[in-house]
């Protein structure tokens, strides 16, 4: 099914190609922004085609080397953004500075690492003998995160490892093993939280003053609230005119669409609104379903499977979960920098369903033989 609804996508986007070729006279680099958006769905079915040939133990250690980067990135990421060590070489307009109780605050994207949430997930669910590893390599990506000053991500980081508690403890059926995992967590909170308290004062009390600003003022535009985030889409959608919001506009640049380029700042606060724009309402059907129905396989992989492979599903079922809530801010898989490996976590888990599957058939024979 996530097959499927990865070509139904692509069609759609052929048919976008031949509708722009129609409709306007002048197609320059319509072809070239095709192919981007396309690299999408062909990525997803390389790297599908890539997990299907490894086995189960390869690709664990290949996602443990991933988050080791991912890590590495993070500790730079701090070096250079929370304790202001000049490391990369970026334009001055890219930092968004701002004096803070007597303290300069920047905030920069351009260098942050991009996988934090599937590291998270990954530590704790793969953690067997290594704990205190990775107990490290989790802090140090918390404490990223938290001088990223990102509401939204910390929301996030803090969640997937509750749902780990939660859904693990289920799983095992023991009202015990809840209770520990719950009292784990709070315990590492608590003591995280007073360590940043006395290290990091002023960029905690910056990071609860965002908070607050975001209770008090939601349609304050310097909050970039969900609330204005959405104003900004509406106003996109009431642009593209009735006809185009159920198809989209295809593969247009700014060359056809005037504004074209503009759908970019918007889609990095949120990525919804790149999807409507180029595939349409019906588009949007198409990614909800995928979602969801990911979500579901992965979370039914988890619950039905023991061992590695009841890992994977609840780490892929937690990465899933963490798109779904990060698209609301970012531009997740329409990250122009990221197209080809935009589905990467799709297609990572079509291939470990034929895996779970195979597992499953073979378990019965045996138990019936």
């Amino acid at each position: 099914m996530i097959d499927t609804l990865i070509i139904c996508l692509l069609i759609m986007s052929l048919i976008g190609l031949i509708t722009v070729f129609q409709e306007y006279i002048v197609v320059k680099d319509v072809v070239k922004q095709f192919f981007s958006l396309t690299a999408l769905f062909f990525g997803f079915f390389l790297v599908k085609n890539i997990i299907c040939h490894t086995s189960l133990q390869s690709l664990k250690g290949f996602f443990f080397s991933i988050v080791l980067v991912n890590t590495l990135a993070s500790v730079l990421y701090i070096l250079d953004q929370g304790l202001h060590i000049t490391l990369y070489k970026v334009a001055e307009d890219a930092y968004q500075q701002e004096i803070f109780q007597g303290e300069v605050i920047t905030r920069v994207f351009w260098f942050m690492p991009v996988l934090w949430f599937f590291s998270i997930a990954y530590l704790i669910v793969f953690r067997e003998g290594k704990l205190l590893l990775s107990l490290g390599m989790l802090v140090i990506n918390f404490l990223a995160i938290f001088v990223s000053y990102t509401r939204s991500f910390l929301g996030i980081a803090l969640l997937l490892i509750l749902l780990y508690g939660i859904l693990n403890s289920l799983k095992k059926g023991s009202m015990s093993v809840l209770v520990k995992n719950v009292s784990v967590i709070t315990v590492t909170g608590v003591i995280l939280f007073f360590a940043v308290s006395r290290l990091l004062p002023n960029k905690l009390n910056y990071f609860e003053d965002r908070i607050v600003n975001l209770k008090e003022d939601p349609t304050d535009e310097n909050s970039n609230t969900l609330l204005i985030r959405f104003n900004r889409t509406n106003e996109i959608f009431h642009r593209m005119g009735d006809e185009k919001r159920f198809t989209g506009t295809g593969p247009v640049t700014e060359i056809q669409y005037h504004g074209a380029e503009d759908i970019n700042d918007t889609t990095a606060d949120m990525v919804w609104t790149g999807v409507v724009f180029r595939w349409g309402y019906i588009g949007l059907a198409f990614f909800i379903l995928l979602y969801l129905i990911s979500a579901f396989k992965a979370f039914n992989m988890f619950l039905k499977n023991t061992g590695i492979l009841s890992q994977f599903g609840l780490l892929l079922f937690l990465v899933v979960l963490s798109q779904m809530m990060e698209s609301f801010t970012s531009w997740t898989f329409l990250n122009p920098g990221h197209f080809a490996l935009g589905l990467w976590y799709f297609a990572v888990l079509s291939a470990l369903t034929g895996f779970s599957n195979e597992y499953t058939l073979e378990f019965e024979k045996t138990s019936h033989g």
